[in-house]
């Protein structure tokens, strides 16, 4: 998506002063396929239900509500003894979106893929965003976030094509931006985001591919273990506030092994993705200090609203014990929360399909002892404020009833400041420009489902 502007809106002030940025279109924001899991609904109408029914689902969902589930506690970060207690922990968190995830990689009009080599610390505001400052991660302490994911690109920072050196510049500006969270008391997300090629670019470009062809994945193997090496001994001294995130959403990059970058059933896919997570894993575990660090490991394409595709992936084996979290993400329910412009209301098929999510979720990890994070979700602005709010309330409850902490994914684009309201990317949340909310109901919904009344907004 081209660059947008941005337009001040109402909203909410949080503290200081700041600087700008909007949404390039990316992968991140496509994860959810909802494949045959969600329940759909028809297009552009509101289904319309009588009195008594209305009354018979509210008290239904009374009923199914798990009131043992205590709400989370406001204040800082503490770290868990469990993967589920670390997860439950994060309580509620926030993407820094399109930013040290920036890349320079494009497409022209002719076709022709467009890369380079190392691109400079510049790449931070190349898709929009302003220079993260540390007053804009203590604004988003302040109004609640206990978590911070900072997804980040690395293969347009490589100094030596041998050992995927990565630039020391950029090295210490991811550094920095982790440390105005990390010495604030939050818990810190890092990753590999932007590093997954498609097969066809593997000959000429660095990053790792989900093929079936050995020497490819010879080639991916290493790229993984070497700059998960270098992350590893980088923050070797960092404590469990900091997470590492082993991949981002890794999948067959434009279908070319399988047909369909978004969902699959081959499960030899599932098993390269196994196979990378461990190499990764087997890397960080090998750097002292790391011996011991909450691992978030996806499934393919990190789908969280997908059964079929959860049910085919297998976690990898790890030295250390009960360090392994489940990263999903789920912009659900898709037609609702992206794809479909006309489906602007949130209504009781939107409920069950949310439902159907955590449930599974809860079933098959969280009651299993496997913590669960979703790492990426949101709700893009269609102009239906008061529908978002109602699905920040439900997604976020559900959520906080299935032990799993919510990541809002964050990329600045909001309608009212030139997003397209038919790309389902308008993902806006905070004003990094002016320290300001676009929507500061959605994120009173979104706190007061996860903290109670113990939240207060200022």
């Amino acid at each position: 998506m081209k660059k947008l502007k941005l337009v001040l809106g109402l909203i909410l002030t949080v503290g200081l002063l700041f600087s700008t940025g909007c949404k390039h279109s990316s992968n991140d924001t496509s994860s959810d396929t909802s494949n045959g899991t969600n329940t759909e609904k028809t297009s552009g109408t509101q289904k319309e239900t009588t009195e008594n029914d209305e009354e018979e689902e509210q008290n239904e969902e009374e009923e199914n509500n798990d009131t043992n589930v205590p709400k989370a506690q406001v204040g800082d970060f503490e770290i868990g003894s469990t993967s589920v207690a670390m997860a439950q922990n994060m309580a509620i968190g926030w993407n820094l979106g399109n930013t040290l995830d920036a890349t320079t990689d494009y497409t022209d009009d002719n076709g022709t893929f467009h890369w380079t080599n190392n691109a400079g610390n510049n790449t931070e505001t190349n898709w929009g965003m302003p220079k993260t400052t540390k007053a804009m991660i203590t604004a988003i302490k302040n109004a609640g976030f206990k978590t911070i994911r900072i997804p980040v690109s690395w293969h347009n920072h490589i100094t030596d094509t041998s050992n995927y050196t990565i630039d020391s510049s950029w090295m210490a500006r991811v550094k920095e931006v982790v440390d105005y969270a990390y010495n604030q008391n939050m818990c810190v997300i890092i990753n590999i985001h932007h590093d997954n090629m498609a097969i066809s670019k593997m000959t000429d470009y660095y990053g790792f591919a989900l093929t079936d062809n050995s020497t490819i994945q010879t080639k991916s193997k290493s790229y993984i273990e070497k700059i998960w090496t270098q992350i590893a001994t980088t923050f070797a001294s960092y404590d469990n506030r900091l997470v590492f995130e082993v991949l981002n959403e890794p999948r067959d990059i434009g279908g070319e092994w399988t047909g369909n970058e978004w969902w699959t059933n081959n499960s030899a896919v599932f098993e390269v993705i196994t196979a990378y997570e461990k190499v990764a894993i087997d890397a960080i575990r090998a750097v002292s200090g790391n011996e011991d660090r909450y691992l978030m490991v996806p499934g393919y394409a990190a789908s969280g609203s997908d059964n079929s595709m959860l049910a085919l992936y297998t976690m990898p084996t790890d030295t250390a014990t009960d360090k392994l979290i489940l990263s999903a993400h789920a912009y659900s329910p898709y037609a609702f929360a992206m794809s479909d412009t006309t489906d602007t209301t949130f209504d009781s098929a939107d409920k069950t399909s949310l439902d159907s999510i955590f449930s599974y979720l809860k079933t098959n990890y969280t009651d299993n002892g496997i913590g669960v994070v979703m790492g990426e979700a949101s709700a893009s602005d269609k102009n239906n404020l008061s529908d978002r709010v109602a699905w920040a309330t439900y997604y976020f409850t559900k959520a906080l009833e299935a032990y799993i902490p919510v990541v809002l994914w964050d990329n600045m684009v909001t309608v009212a400041n030139g997003g397209n309201i038919s790309s389902g990317e308008c993902h806006g949340y905070y004003n990094r420009n002016e320290n300001t909310w676009y929507f500061p109901t959605m994120i009173e919904a979104m706190m007061l489902a996860v903290y109670g009344e113990s939240y207060t907004s200022d």
